[in-house]
């Protein structure tokens, strides 16, 4: 009485750098617009126009 049993996987790695790499330019672009939204608002024009 043996079994027979087949298991087929499919790793497709073209897919896994893809969505990888996505994720990767996701984050850098996150932290850029972050520092750049924290010069934003330490720059003298926004300092005047949130104390006026």
């Amino acid at each position: 009485m043996a079994r027979n049993t087949e298991l087929n996987i499919d790793i497709n790695v073209t897919k896994i750098v893809k969505y990888t790499c996505l994720a990767g330019i996701a984050i850098v672009a996150v932290i850029f617009i972050e520092k750049a939204f924290k010069e934003f608002v330490k720059s003298p024009c926004c300092t005047k126009k949130c104390t006026d």
